[in-house]
């Protein structure tokens, strides 16, 4: 179903933040995971590539495959058809943008990515979830076909 443009571009600030927050999330969890596991190695002296897979699921995990699959889900859990501008530019932002953060929750405890960054791809998932056109549910000046009946 497709709504008004007002109400989808709600619905997609709010998949957008909630999407946000979730990956936010993984990756200070993840990161936080592995920083434990390179400390328990460094004092027992073990291996020092302790962490690292970790680390690299969690950056997969949070950065590239996330942030799609909720975008996505969160657009059809709400009813909204025709997303793929959000999910491609969504997942794209998050991906450079995380990417380019990721060391303020890498090797902090707590540490958190940059608050213009979490807003900037909430306002950019905002205004990629507006239509870009006129769907026939959404179009009052829309003639029905040729033998159909109103």
């Amino acid at each position: 179903m497709t709504t008004l443009r007002s109400g989808r571009v709600l619905k997609g600030a709010t998949v957008t933040a909630l999407a946000v927050f979730v990956c936010h999330v993984i990756l200070s969890t993840g990161f936080a995971a592995a920083r434990a596991e390179q400390q328990a190695a460094a004092g027992s002296g073990g291996d020092s590539w302790a962490g690292t897979g970790t680390w690299l699921i969690t950056f997969v995990l949070g950065t590239a495959l996330v942030m799609p699959l909720m975008l996505w889900t969160g657009m059809r859990i709400l009813r909204e058809k025709g997303c793929r501008l959000l999910v491609i530019g969504g997942g794209v932002a998050w991906f450079f943008g995380a990417g380019h953060g990721v060391d303020g929750i890498d090797s902090v405890q707590g540490g958190l990515l940059p608050v213009p960054l979490l807003v900037g791809v909430v306002a950019l998932g905002t205004l990629l979830s507006a239509p870009t056109s006129p769907t026939p549910r959404t179009d009052p000046t829309r003639e029905p076909p040729p033998g159909t009946t109103v």
